[in-house]
């Protein structure tokens, strides 16, 4: 299971991931800095979190267009992104995943997934595919305590471990929906290690972080 041997899991992450911790934990305390998330004011921390974290071939290049919401590239595309799932989507950025109703919730999430993740002509993945990781990343650092990054290694994880029907390869086959099948995981998850216990693992990090670390760890069989 993605919970089994948790500590040994977090400190090796942690071991081999710093460079995600370094910009993650700067993120997070931006974030707290910040009553409007969906603003021009916290985009940079976004952009700057999706590019250490892997994505910025996806991005397009030069920096004005990745930062600049006023140029016509990445930073004006994702501006109107947050607008358009801010309406639906505000009430969610304080809710825990260990406290969020999923079933009153899940069309909220998945119209918002949908809507971060679709390709064309306004994509925000440059290349105009899908932009699923990204997605999920976005929706991450926007709530740390309740959504989840699911890459190939999470995916990875939720199927060897919770049967999702993931692919094992680069591309696992990404939706909506298997995204919130992997939440009501990660919170059953949770809730049956003990919530308590299971912030305790690392204390000062967000629950979705912890949970992130321990399904990278496992999809990557660490240890």
């Amino acid at each position: 299971m993605i919970l089994d041997n948790a500590q040994e899991k977090i400190y090796r992450y942690n071991q081999l991931c710093v460079h995600y911790n370094l910009v993650a934990d700067a993120v997070y305390k931006a974030r707290s800095k910040y009553n409007d998330l969906f603003d021009t004011h916290y985009l940079p921390f976004l952009v700057a979190a999706l590019i250490a974290f892997d994505l910025g071939r996806m991005m397009g290049k030069g920096d004005e267009r990745r930062y600049d919401p006023e140029m016509n590239g990445f930073a004006q595309q994702l501006r109107e992104k947050l607008k358009g799932i801010r309406p639906s989507f505000q009430h969610l950025t304080t809710v825990r995943l260990c406290d969020v109703n999923l079933l009153e919730e899940q069309d909220n999430i998945i119209t918002a997934y949908r809507y971060l993740a679709a390709g064309g002509n306004d994509s925000l993945n440059q290349t105009g595919d899908g932009f699923h990781v990204g997605a999920t990343k976005l929706l991450h650092f926007i709530n740390p305590e309740l959504f989840l990054i699911v890459d190939s290694n999470a995916a990875r994880a939720f199927r060897m471990t919770h049967n999702i029907n993931y692919q094992n390869t680069t591309q696992p086959g990404y939706s909506a929906e298997k995204y919130i099948k992997c939440l009501e995981l990660a919170k059953a998850d949770i809730n049956k290690f003990g919530i308590t216990a299971f912030c305790s693992l690392e204390d000062d990090t967000p629950m979705a972080r912890i949970y992130d670390k321990l399904s990278f760890a496992t999809g990557s069989n660490w240890p």
